[in-house]
This record gives structure tokens, C-alpha cells and sequence, in this order.
């Protein structure tokens, strides 16, 4: 099992056209069956900042969407505009009603911890 220890150069500009960028690792410790220079390519991350937009009221389906508009600061090979959907949330705001304060919750883990020390 031979052990190749390599430095790593820095990280090319992003290539527009494949949507990568590389670097060169240079042998720096080793055995002679190691290889000299390897190079490692990676998909870019692009840049893409949005300004979220407002919500849209449920729909038929249940969904809510937002078109979110691209900051001026981003990679300009970003798309201009994004569409986000989700799910509404009607039911979810009922259920918090019904439930009941967390001050009673306390009491009754109180209350067991209070049983477990009388024992």
C-alpha cells in the first residue's frame, strides 16, 4: 500500500462552458510509483443570491409559491428569476391552539421527578 502525499494548488477560475474547475496536487512525499502531478476537477458552485419575493395565497392544491428575483451580485450565468413552492401550513396553527401551555407540561415532569425522589 504505497503512500502519496501531494500538495494542492490552488483552484482555477470556473469554466463557463463545462461548469468546472480544477487544481493540480504536486507529489510532495512518496514512493516512486507514486504520480508526480494529478489534477481533480469539481462542479462550481455558483454564486446565486435571490431576493426572496412575497408568498402567494394557497391555492386549489394546497401550495403557496414566491418568485424570487436575482441580486445583482451573483454569477451572471444564474437564472434571473426562481419560482419556490411549499405546502400551506392551514392546519398547523389550529393544532398549536389545541395543545396545551408548556408551563402544564412542566408541572407533570415535575411532578414525576418529585414522585422519584419520595421513593
Amino acid at each position: 500500500n504505497s503512500q502519496c502525499r501531494y500538495s494542492k494548488g490552488p483552484w482555477t477560475e470556473c469554466d463557463a462552458k463545462t461548469n468546472t474547475r480544477s487544481r493540480t496536487l504536486s507529489l510532495k512525499k512518496g514512493e516512486t510509483s507514486c504520480v508526480q502531478t494529478r489534477t481533480i476537477q469539481k462542479k462550481c458552485k455558483k454564486a446565486c443570491r435571490y431576493d426572496k419575493g412575497a408568498w402567494s395565497d394557497c391555492d386549489n392544491n394546497g401550495q403557496m409559491s414566491r418568485t424570487d428575483n436575482l441580486k445583482q451580485t451573483s454569477d451572471a450565468t444564474c437564472q434571473t428569476t426562481r419560482v419556490v413552492n411549499k405546502n400551506c401550513s392551514q392546519g398547523k396553527s389550529k393544532d398549536k391552539q389545541n395543545k396545551p401551555p408548556k408551563a402544564e407540561k412542566k408541572e407533570k415532569g415535575l411532578r414525576r421527578s418529585q414522585a422519584k425522589n419520595h421513593q
